[in-house]
């Protein structure tokens, strides 16, 4: 039961990891390049009556994925190979969530107060580039984290094969 339960989970945070990372390379490609684009006229697609609410999307997601983690912890940390790429994860987790609270986050939250009917300003245009060629980084980390949820679904289901063969 305990296994089925480990299946299940690596399969959730794969789709949920899939989305993000669908998620993170929209919103780079086609958002973030907007939004970017002339600061701070461009900076109206973050503002009032109209803004993104990319808040509806990032934070069911990250929550999802955060317990998803977690639990997998909790519940492979017998499994040793399992229970080291679930420790990878989290600290690659960690790296994407904490640079998020203390400079994406509240960097975004500038640009969205910004009048955008301002002239343009060549050090808005530079934080908002830094911004964005960092979020690239953050959309690599979600992309390692992808890759090693596939990689643990595979060695749970050979650790899951060696136990069968113990038994």
């Amino acid at each position: 039961m305990k296994q089925k339960v480990i299946h299940v989970m690596v399969i959730g945070l794969i789709s949920i990891l899939g989305l993000e990372l669908g998620g993170a390379i929209y919103e780079g490609v086609v958002v973030a390049s907007q939004w970017s684009a002339n600061p701070p006229e461009s900076f109206a697609i973050l503002q009032e009556p109209y803004a993104l609410p990319v808040e509806h999307f990032w934070i069911p997601l990250h929550m999802i994925v955060q317990i998803l983690i977690v639990g997998l912890l909790i519940l492979c940390w017998q499994y040793k190979k399992v229970r080291n790429l679930v420790l990878l994860i989290v600290g690659l987790y960690l790296l994407l969530r904490v640079p998020t609270f203390l400079y994406f986050i509240p960097e975004l939250n500038v640009f969205s107060i910004t009048e955008p009917a301002a002239p343009f300003s060549k050090e808005l245009k530079e934080r908002a580039d830094l911004w964005v060629n960092l979020s690239i980084i953050r959309t690599m980390i979600i992309g390692c984290v992808y890759a090693l949820c596939w990689l643990i679904l595979s060695r749970f289901k050979q650790q899951k094969i060696e136990l069968q063969s113990v038994e």
